[in-house]
């Protein structure tokens, strides 16, 4: 591997900050002899940036490269990016490139370089590349076959666009715009010179191009706080004018959020509502800059009473689905269904006198009860949640309903004064599970993906599903098809596609994941 000469190298005091584009994740194309197109230049916005095809040729005269980031951070959940200020892995697996196929058109090089792309005003910073030559840095199998990890340091490839590279306290201008990233498969002839990122952009050479995901720096973790005015009068109309903190990285919602007013308590009405507050992320399409976020709810006057208890919340707002139903928060509908809820805190009608921390959607969140235990250690999330805990968990997020206890219980190995009898009775009620086929509950028996699945299922009410499984291990007729797939589109799953791996045994910090993915589900 060679680092291509650098002649701005205080170029490095430019990785702060953070920012993303959301592309495509590993891809396999297909690769031509012929030169590949050139990669159009983007507009400024927050977009994916399209991959160019090769031109056509029959699959099996054409060389193929696999491209993943085994070890990448998943901005989005999803796709794995490299961050380039921390460095990585580029795992690439190359076929079709035999001997014959090289003898004809060259050395295979594979070049990681910016794409021909950067916001108004700001450069590219076409020396941050990297070339990886056959021979050196892999070797091509007699099969025409080859398999790689590419090495790439901190700071080998640039992180963010700057404006003038001899500003030292902020070569970026102020606004961190991160650095677009692809990788080419190059052809070679003997003696040629490396290429530069211009001769990369007119294709000289250039069998193939694909993207490459990479980000500056990983975002700060999500971690909500708000902010808002007294209410002085409620016999008045009045703005609630609130502000948000920490909300940072991508956020899962199509047009943006609301904020929420409504009496506390389960699937009570919307009483009021902001407008929805657009991403403005300067390279994030779903996110907001440094994660704040700022709006007004207008208050008709009597809206609330100041002898009631209120929640103000953070929705996603995912604008319509397919059959044209509104997944947003409507005044004077319940919010069940309409979105995500992503923070809430209680209304407290004096106001916050600053930013306080907001409650995460998750029914076992510690700020939700003062007198709960700590989270629990690392040890302990990597540790099988139990039959028990999931019953007590689904119970908890359905809000503890009254539960009408047998004397007696039907289960040999639960006695009535465990502490989680209610919310196994409640389990039983709800048709969630009745037990064992031996009679007994099991509550410290493990559970299985496919028991979080049916039960989560059930829990929901049992609802119609439709549409076919993503999984590759999980086709019609298999043990709790419906309950999968369900689970699968509601995002109660820890894979969303490839293999569900029925009986993966659930951690406790999997657990977590999956119970507030399904308090936050959009139903």
């Amino acid at each position: 591997m060679s680092s291509l000469p650098n002649s701005k190298s205080s170029f490095l005091r430019a990785a702060q900050g953070c920012g993303a584009l959301a592309l495509a994740g590993a891809m396999v194309l297909p690769m031509a002899p012929a030169l590949a197109q050139n990669a159009a230049p983007a507009a400024d916005a927050a977009v994916a940036a399209a991959t160019p095809q090769a031109a056509h040729q029959d699959a099996a005269d054409t060389p193929t490269l696999n491209v993943s980031i085994p070890d990448g951070y998943k901005y989005d959940g999803v796709n794995p990016f490299l961050i380039t200020t921390e460095g990585g892995t580029v795992h690439v697996k190359g076929a079709g490139y035999t001997k014959e196929w090289r003898a004809q058109h060259g050395t295979v090089a594979l070049y990681i370089a910016p794409a021909n792309y950067a916001p108004s005003g700001y450069e590219i910073p076409t020396s941050k590349m990297l070339r990886f030559v056959e021979g050196q840095d892999f070797t091509v199998a007699d099969d025409g076959t080859f398999e790689a990890d590419l090495k790439v340091e901190a700071y080998d490839l640039a992180a963010y666009y700057f404006v003038d590279d001899d500003n030292f306290h902020d070569p970026t201008g102020g606004t961190k715009y991160d650095v677009r990233y692809e990788i080419h498969v190059v052809s070679e002839q003997k003696g040629q010179k490396p290429l530069t990122a211009q001769e990369l952009w007119t294709s000289k050479n250039v069998v193939s191009t694909q993207v490459l995901n990479t980000l500056g720096e990983k975002p700060a973790p999500f971690a909500p706080r708000l902010s808002y005015n007294a209410v002085a009068d409620t016999a008045k109309s009045q703005d609630l004018n609130v502000g948000g903190q920490g909300f940072n990285g991508d956020i899962h919602s199509v047009k943006g959020v609301q904020f929420v007013v409504r009496e506390k308590g389960s699937n009570t009405p919307v009483l009021a509502t902001s407008d929805i507050i657009e991403f403005d992320h300067p390279t994030q399409a779903s996110a907001y800059r440094d994660g704040n976020l700022n709006g007004t709810v207008n208050l008709p006057a009597n809206t609330l009473n100041a002898s009631k208890k209120y929640v103000i919340e953070v929705w996603a707002n995912d604008g319509y689905s397919e059959t044209g139903e509104l997944l947003a928060p409507v005044v004077g509908k319940s919010t069940e269904g309409r979105g995500t809820l992503l923070a809430w805190q209680d209304l407290d009608l004096n106001g916050t006198n600053g930013y306080k921390d907001a409650n995460l959607p998750n029914a076992q969140d510690p700020k939700k009860d003062d007198n709960q235990k700590p989270d629990p250690s690392d040890e302990k999330l990597k540790t099988p949640a139990t039959r028990g805990e999931l019953a007590a968990a689904l119970y908890i997020q359905a809000g503890t309903p009254e539960v009408k206890l047998p004397e007696t219980s039907p289960w040999p190995d639960v006695k009535t004064d465990d502490p989680n009898f209610p919310a196994y009775v409640w389990a039983r009620q709800k048709g969630i599970t009745f037990g064992w086929s031996d009679g007994k509950f099991h509550a410290d028996a493990g559970i299985s993906n496919a028991t979080v699945a049916a039960f989560a299922y059930r829990a929901a009410g049992s609802p119609a599903v439709k549409g076919d499984s993503p999984y590759s291990d999980v086709a019609p007729g298999s043990a709790f098809y419906r309950e999968i797939l369900w689970a699968q589109q509601n995002k109660v799953v820890l894979n969303a596609s490839g293999a569900f791996d029925a009986q993966h045994m659930v951690t406790h910090g999997e657990l977590e994941t999956l119970i507030e993915a399904f308090q936050a589900r959009a139903k």
